[in-house]
């Protein structure tokens, strides 16, 4: 099951964000866990709920989410600096997965950095990025910089967007890989895209979009043919930018074991994945459509907790079932065995 924002979903929920929520003021800021925080969101016209989870989304709500009865630290203190104040904007921060939230302007701006990526991290920081207070501290490794209170965040650090990777370059990505590899999971780590944009365009210039680097593999015939596919996901991207489409949750079935010989088995359906694109490796599959992104990812985590819940309840009944099918059979084997025995 996918479980966080890569590249492109943060860069479509966040165009949809932009469009919606800007020029709104905060009427006030929860904590649902030391994780999640919901900011509401207002105008004299319209009001809107900005849900944000370090490491792991950013997007609108309309679920009734459960919040702190006693708001945390980390809350009161972006109570404190962000009330009233007005969103200017939602943006990332060069091609990370780190989005800068502001509210207000000039000198009297304050940011908001989500960290969507490893252990994550939301961090408040006033006009010039003087960090006021944060959910962890910690030292980032390659610029030997201190993420930490009275430290100032350094945003211009974020990886810059870079121009379609070479046929040369690719060639020798490919050359390098391992034997047995998939193609999407050598060129992941190299790209903004994400393993599932990837696999996509593969699968739209015509090569198979689990394909493996092996001993059929021919890097100087297949090289042209996907940098064809990492074009197509440069589009992607751009299209992401000012993103107006749709959200789209992936479904998984399962078969729930009927007691009854004679009755079919009935089905579990499940959100297995979303995307703001109904990409290629999904078309076969059972999805559900949504009017918005934000909209999509919304019901999928509202309904995410409650359907592990169901998950382990199938998984449990299975095993019961088993159980229960392994006893029917060692009691028929031994009513068979005294039959023989008695003729």
């Amino acid at each position: 099951m996918k479980s966080r924002f890569n590249t492109v979903d943060i860069r479509a929920a966040i165009a949809e964000i932009n469009a919606n929520c800007v020029g709104m003021r905060v009427n006030n800021i929860y904590d649902i866990d030391t994780k999640t925080y919901l900011i509401k969101l207002q105008k004299p016209d319209s009001k809107s709920v900005l849900l944000i989870e370090s490491g792991i989304r950013i997007h609108c709500t309309e679920f009734d989410w459960p919040k702190n009865i006693m708001p945390s630290g980390f809350a009161m203190k972006c109570r404190k600096h962000l009330k009233s104040r007005r969103l200017v904007h939602v943006k990332q921060l060069g091609v990370d997965r780190i989005v800068d939230i502001q509210f207000g302007s000039d000198e009297a701006a304050y940011h908001l950095i989500l960290e969507l990526y490893d252990r994550g991290n939301i961090i408040l920081t006033d006009h010039q990025f003087t960090i006021l207070n944060l959910l962890r501290f910690r030292t980032a490794e390659a610029e030997d910089v201190k993420i930490a209170v009275r430290e100032r965040y350094p945003v211009e650090n974020a990886r810059p967007e870079e121009p379609l990777i070479s046929l040369s370059r690719l060639s020798e990505i490919l050359s390098e890989a391992q034997s047995g590899e998939q193609v999407k999971r050598v060129l992941n780590p190299h790209l903004p895209y994400g393993g599932s944009l990837i696999e996509h365009c593969l699968m739209a210039v015509g090569v198979p979009g689990l394909c493996k680097v092996d001993g059929q593999f021919d890097v100087t015939q297949v090289s042209p043919k996907i940098l064809e596919a990492l074009q197509m996901a440069e589009d992607y991207m751009e299209k992401t930018a000012n993103f107006s489409g749709r959200g789209y949750i992936i479904q998984k079935s399962e078969k729930k074991p009927s007691m009854c010989p004679d009755k079919s088995d009935e089905e579990l359906l499940t959100y297995e994945e979303f995307h703001p694109f109904l990409f290629c490796q999904h078309e076969k599959s059972r999805f559900v459509e949504f009017e918005s992104f934000n909209k999509a990812v919304d019901e999928f985590f509202s309904k995410m907790e409650s359907q592990k819940l169901d998950m382990k309840a199938l998984q449990q009944e299975k095993h019961a079932l088993k159980k229960l099918d392994n006893v029917r059979r060692d009691h028929e084997q031994r009513l068979e065995a005294l039959h023989q025995a008695q003729v």
